[in-house]
């Protein structure tokens, strides 16, 4: 997003507009001239001291609503930046360079405020004189993710990642960012679509496999992820989803045999040693449960999750002061209070 953009035709017109004028309108014009140069410096807080009086004192100009609503912006105090571009938008010329920036920078506060339906007709808009721009793209494709709205997320995620809007790499690639968002029958509406076209599209069938974990229909992930598993053996993640869903089969050796070869094909990953732990404390192999969680710790030394279940360990195995400390370091790190113990 363009926040940072001097616009010398703001500046400019206030300064034409001040000269001959009223000393009130001549001081508004100074003020908007240093606001501009501490935008630039990032003085964000020296933009809205030096200008927050102005919109009420002279509300028909634009200026000092715009160079706030940008100040407000880039300290993430969206409603803010919201109420001031809006204020804006209403007043500065239509198609203007202001104006433009003001519709870009207001869809990306709608975005960021969750207001997602407020954001993608601006967003839209600015993609029209920004074709080129990735990350604007990209915020308009979430804002389409998170109303659900997949066809529209999948013509725009075709911009961003240049494959065309109709193939089955343009599907497939929709349904894995909703699936990142958690829109699962989304996901699988156009990961299913995917495979119509193409059966053997790699990845697909794993992250079908994925969302019938999540779902909770284990039986149907079993299938799913046989099939990605022998097209990709090397396929990491389908190796953990797989032992999730042996996990929730309650078939714990194998879904022990899955996680395992997740591990062998890549020896850091945090989650899956979590989950082997897990299994491990259920199985009662505490020393295997106890090795595989100091892994995890090895790599996430601020692992809430990795310290409770550490103490549970010692619990278990009777190290009663040792499961104490775990279980304070891990409150600590969940409350956000403290740091882990050298």
């Amino acid at each position: 997003m363009t926040v940072g953009k001097r616009l010398h035709t703001l500046i400019l017109a206030t300064a034409l507009l001040a000269a001959g004028q009223s000393p009130e309108l001549a001081r508004y014009a100074a003020d908007v001239r240093e606001a501009d140069s501490l935008l630039t410096q990032d003085d964000f807080a020296g933009v809205i001291e030096k200008l927050e009086a102005w919109p009420e004192r002279l509300p028909n100009r634009p200026e000092a609503s715009h160079f706030l609503g940008l100040a407000h912006y880039r300290l993430r105090q969206f409603q803010l930046a919201i109420r001031h571009l809006s204020t804006a938008l209403a007043l500065e010329r239509a198609n203007s360079a202001a104006w433009k920036q003001t519709v870009e920078i207001l869809g990306a506060a709608y975005y960021f405020d969750g207001r997602w339906g407020d954001a993608t007709p601006l967003l839209s808009k600015a993609t029209v004189w920004r074709p080129n721009d990735s990350e604007l793209m990209y915020t308009l494709a979430m804002s389409f993710v998170h109303l659900g709205q997949r066809d529209q997320a999948r013509l725009a995620f075709a911009k961003v990642f240049r494959v065309e809007p109709d193939s089955p790499q343009a599907l497939a690639l929709t349904g894995e960012l909703m699936l990142q968002e958690n829109r699962l029958s989304d996901a699988e509406t156009l990961l299913r679509e995917a495979l119509e076209q193409r059966p053997d599209l790699p990845g697909a069938a794993h992250r079908l496999g994925a969302i019938a974990v999540r779902q909770g229909n284990y039986s149907r992930a079993l299938g799913l992820l046989g099939g990605a598993l022998a097209q990709n053996p090397r396929n990491t993640a389908a190796w953990h989803a797989l032992g999730e869903a042996l996990t929730g089969l309650d078939r714990q050796p194998e879904a022990v045999e899955a996680l395992k070869r997740a591990i062998w094909l890549d020896s850091r990953r945090p989650g899956t040693y979590l989950l082997l732990a897990k299994i491990y404390l259920g199985l009662d192999q505490l020393g295997l449960a106890e090795d595989t969680v100091r892994r995890v710790i090895e790599f996430q030394p601020q692992s809430y999750e990795a310290h409770f279940l550490r103490s549970r360990i010692y619990y278990k195995t009777g190290q009663t002061d040792l499961a104490k400390r775990q279980l304070a370091i891990a409150e600590r790190l969940r409350s956000g209070t403290g740091r882990k113990d050298p």
